[in-house]
Parts: C-alpha cells; sequence; structure tokens
C-alpha cells in the first residue's frame, strides 16, 4: 500500500488546486488565506488590521524596497509536519511567502522536502501548474481531468460568443484601486476569453499603476475592479471612495453604468477558480448571452 503524500500549501493558488483535485486529505498545512481548516504554517504581519487600499499599497512597497516579507514560517510546526511536498511561488516574494524564504527554512531545519514553485504568466502556464501539483502528489490523471474539463467549459463560452457574433468589447480591469493597478499575468487571457480586450493591461507581465490620463483618453465601455488579497465588502467601500473623484462621472462606463467590482479570488489566484472568473466576465461583458450563473452571483456587484 503506498503511504499517503503529506503536503504543505503555500499559496492559495495551490490548495484551490488540490481541492479541486479532491487531494484536501493530503494538506497538513496552509498559509493564513486559504479557506480551509488546517494548521497555518505561514502567518502574516498585515492580516486582519483592517487596513485601507492605500496604507497597504504604502506598507507593501516599504517592504519591497527593503526585500523583506510580510509574511513569516511557523518554523516549529513546519519541522512538527516534516511535509514530503510543498507548493510555494517566487512571483511576489512580498505578498505571499517566497521560493527562497522557504529552502532557506528547510535547510536550517534539515529537512528534505520536494519543493514545486508555481510561476505562472499565462493561462496555459496556470493549466501546466494544474498538471503539475496532481503529479507531485501522485495523481496525475487527475490533472489531466481536470484540465481537460476547464478547457472544455471555456470552449462552450468560446462557441456562444461565435455562434452569436459578439463583437470584441474594450474594457478596463484594474488589480487595485488606490493607487490604479492595471492588470497583468493570466487576466488578459481571461478577458479575451470572456469576448473582450483591455488595451492598458500587461500580458503575462506585473501590473502596475497607471496614469488616470490614459485611462480617459482610453474611455472603455466597461470597468471592472478586483482587489488582490481583499474581501468583496472591503473592496467595495474602497471602491465607492474611489469613484467619488469626478475624473470618473466624465467616462463613459459611469455613465452607462457599466462599471462592476468581481472577487480577486477569480482573478488573482493562478487556480481552477480562473474559469469561474472568465464566466463572470463573460456575464458582464453579453448579459444576453451569459447570464450569471446563480452560484457565482455572490462574487459579483454591479456599481
Amino acid at each position: 500500500m503506498t503511504v499517503p503524500v503529506k503536503v504543505c500549501s503555500f499559496l492559495p493558488a495551490a490548495t484551490n488546486i488540490l481541492v479541486t483535485l479532491n487531494l484536501e486529505h493530503l494538506i497538513e498545512g496552509v498559509t493564513f488565506e486559504c479557506p480551509i481548516d488546517k494548521p497555518r504554517i505561514i502567518q502574516s504581519s498585515i492580516h486582519d488590521k483592517n487596513l485601507s487600499a492605500i496604507e497597504i499599497n504604502e506598507l507593501i512597497s516599504e517592504h519591497k524596497k527593503a526585500n523583506t516579507t510580510v509574511n513569516s514560517i511557523n518554523e516549529e510546526l513546519l519541522l512538527k509536519i516534516n511535509p514530503d511536498v510543498i507548493f510555494t511561488q517566487a512571483i511576489c516574494n512580498v505578498c505571499q511567502i517566497g521560493e527562497e524564504d522557504v529552502t532557506s527554512s528547510l535547510t536550517k531545519n534539515k529537512l528534505h522536502t520536494k519543493v514545486f514553485s508555481l510561476n505562472p504568466k499565462s493561462l496555459d502556464d496556470v493549466f501546466e501548474n494544474i498538471t503539475t501539483v496532481a503529479t507531485a502528489c501522485g495523481f496525475s490523471e487527475k490533472g489531466v481531468a481536470l484540465v481537460h474539463s476547464l478547457k472544455n467549459e471555456i470552449t462552450t463560452i468560446q462557441q456562444k460568443l461565435t455562434l452569436h457574433k459578439k463583437p470584441i468589447q474594450n474594457c478596463s480591469f484594474f488589480e487595485w484601486m488606490d493607487p490604479l493597478f492595471n492588470c497583468g499575468h493570466w487576466i488578459p487571457d481571461q478577458i479575451k476569453l470572456s469576448g473582450a480586450i483591455d488595451l492598458l493591461a500587461n500580458p503575462k507581465g506585473y501590473s502596475y499603476p497607471i496614469d488616470i490620463k490614459k485611462e480617459q483618453d482610453y474611455n472603455p465601455e466597461t470597468i471592472i475592479f478586483s482587489a488582490c488579497g481583499m474581501s468583496l465588502k472591503q473592496s467595495l467601500e474602497e471602491v465607492n471612495t474611489v469613484l467619488l473623484d469626478p475624473f470618473w462621472h466624465n467616462l463613459s462606463a459611469y455613465k452607462n453604468k457599466k462599471i462592476w467590482l468581481v472577487d480577486g479570488n477569480l482573478f488573482t489566484q493562478p487556480g481552477p477558480d480562473l474559469v469561474k472568473g472568465i464566466k463572470l466576465l463573460a456575464a458582464i461583458h453579453n448579459p444576453d448571452t451569459f447570464p450569471v450563473p446563480k452560484e457565482l452571483k455572490q462574487y459579483l456587484i454591479h456599481l
């Protein structure tokens, strides 16, 4: 009989992948962000402090300049669990615990854990990560099946867009509100697959602050806000404050009431839930063709 692999997920997206693969029983430790009842090995110095968007951005910027993380590893708990596999990342070593911190901790504690760093830049990379996670746990066939299922869901959306001859719509998708950040990495892929395009996005690259003059010149049909790592409730408070600026009132999206707030977890966490994000975007851009699925209505607010 094969002994089950002991897994620690130091990345919410990896936890999402494992749960969707029905491999939750293998998880022995997670991060403070993971919505799962498992020991929290990764802890944050700013979590649950009710900081505003601008306060969080300033604090993160300070840590980036100092090349330090806001997160820490509970090494006593890590040593006790002694996992066989750890999933981590190196995309943002400030917002999430980084690969270097993980390997350093393992070396310090003389643990021989296999480390898999998941660093996708595109949606295709995310699908590869799913198969990587499944294979690392000894269930490669589950990964292949899940990716196939997710791609079929996307194909269905594409077929409907083609069938109804839907034109490509211009939109702006912001990953942060104060300051205003465009979207990057795999989110432009999500937008494209939903029937739209964001000309201010940075595909396969990092998001960065946008000059509002560019947004004014672009004047997209639809504006979508989504805050990385922030609850939908707090995001709503932040967006409502941002929209008080008269700048927004001259944009077509504001005048036509086409401004939306979506849950960041369906966009900034590169796992299976990205397909749910595509479904939400499709419903935003073409509501006559794609009604919002009942189970996803809680992730969407029309402003």
